[in-house]
């Protein structure tokens, strides 16, 4: 995977706690249908909020059985061997387990509504080098544009990055993401409970619940700090200092990632939390994440697995979008690459809007992921600032930092309030 993670001389010093982190095996069983299942497609009621089935309605979206619950049998069952149960899918079904007993996996195996076990996540001791292939995009240490007139100045160190794609005009007609729901999957919100930029998201209540699904039941605030960067790039609201692009929206903060490692495990995450956003009712998905290399270098993702339809998070976005949301994903930091400068998973779906980084002058930043897919498609889909971005420090202060993690914030947060502008595109 080409993590969109930036690398700041700060997490450093704290890399090398990561350099025996161990990953434990986890599997993924996947179930031959949703047979004996206490779920109706007649009573979605009972598996999707009012919400979700307010956005299937108002789109004309039919629920499918897809949308049905895994078999609360089928998961008993596998749970009974003695396996710990991870996540779920319905749009996948199956389940994500861990063990350390192989032999556990084998009994799960001879269950007549079990298909396949498929190994996701190995046992490997991490490097504190893993993250060093982000050093290669420097922090920049100042603003990248002058403040002009009063309007302007509301914006603070974040004017340029909504400038550009004429964001203030758009919040200037009332639009900056009220009623808006936008689910954020990343690896961490560490310092949002603080943050100065967030005050008035938490005093509004308007981050509307987290969700682990790395470590379920976990807590997703001190994981990492990537989240936290990428939410200030919408949710910030702070006259003078910076105002991000959906100020007024209400977020759903999910962990998927796992940072210290990388497992194909975080591609089955990426698609349980995007279940979740769908069934919470999330309109939009905003996802800085990408996935192309694993520490198990057997399970990366070749170029022709580009094509839109073949890694498990791109088949996840896909069905995310036919179910009304909208899915805005990093195109990825490898444009610089001499063997990979393509976009990774799941920003080769079709149906995803995929954002690639600029300069405050409109140029393509160097280190930004291109096209086409593998089957010759267009991508980036849209290109928004993602070198110089401002960005919510841990502390009370904003950095200027660089990747395609904040171009796709700055694009679904502007996407929000176009959409809150006109409800029924």
């Amino acid at each position: 995977m080409k993590k969109t993670f930036l690398l700041f001389l700060l997490a450093m010093a704290v890399l090398p706690l990561f350099s025996q982190v161990v990953a434990p095996n986890k599997y993924y069983i996947q179930f031959t249908d949703k047979n004996n299942s206490p779920y109706s497609l007649d009573k979605p009621e009972e598996f999707l909020t009012a919400r979700a089935l307010a956005r299937r309605a108002k789109y004309r979206i039919q629920i499918k059985e897809n949308d049905l619950p895994v078999t609360p049998q089928y998961v008993d069952s596998v749970a009974k061997t003695g396996v710990k149960l991870l996540n779920t899918s319905r749009w996948l079904n199956g389940v994500t387990v861990y063990t350390t007993d192989t032999s556990l996996i084998d009994s799960i195996m001879q269950f007549p509504f079990v298909r396949k076990a498929l190994k996701i996540a190995s046992s490997s001791v991490q490097k504190a080098d893993k993250f060093k292939k982000e050093a290669s995009i420097p922090v920049v240490s100042s603003p990248v544009f002058k403040v002009g007139d009063t309007l302007e100045a509301q914006y603070g160190a974040a004017l340029t990055q909504i400038k550009q794609i004429d964001g203030i005009y758009i919040h200037q007609q009332g639009f900056r993401g009220e009623g808006m729901v936008i689910a954020v999957l990343d690896a961490g919100y560490e310092d949002v409970p603080t943050q100065p930029l967030f005050d008035s998201l938490r005093n509004d209540h308007r981050i509307l619940g987290t969700k682990d699904f790395v470590l379920p039941g976990g807590n997703v605030y001190p994981p990492h700090y990537h989240g936290r960067m990428v939410l200030s790039c919408m949710a910030a609201d702070i006259p003078g200092t910076m105002i991000g692009t959906a100020p007024k929206a209400s977020y759903w903060l999910l962990r998927s990632e796992d940072a210290p490692t990388e497992n194909v495990i975080e591609e089955y995450n990426w698609v349980s939390a995007a279940e979740f956003a769908d069934s919470v009712g999330a309109d939009i998905i905003n996802s800085s994440l990408g996935y192309i290399d694993f520490d198990d270098s057997t399970y990366s993702h070749p170029y022709s697995d580009m094509n839109g339809k073949t890694c498990i998070s791109t088949r996840g976005a896909e069905i995310a979008a036919s179910k009304g949301i909208l899915v805005v994903n990093s195109a990825g930091n490898s444009g610089n690459s001499r063997t990979f400068p393509w976009i990774g998973a799941p920003a080769d779906g079709d149906s995803v809007l995929t954002a690639g980084a600029v300069t405050a002058t409109g140029a393509r930043a160097s280190f930004s992921s291109i096209g086409p897919t593998y089957d010759g498609r267009i991508k980036p889909t849209v290109m928004t600032m993602g070198e110089g971005d401002a960005v919510a420090n841990s502390t009370d202060t904003i950095i200027h930092a660089n990747g395609t993690s904040f171009s796709s914030p700055v694009l679904a947060g502007m996407c929000a309030c176009l959409w809150e502008a006109h409800p029924h595109a």
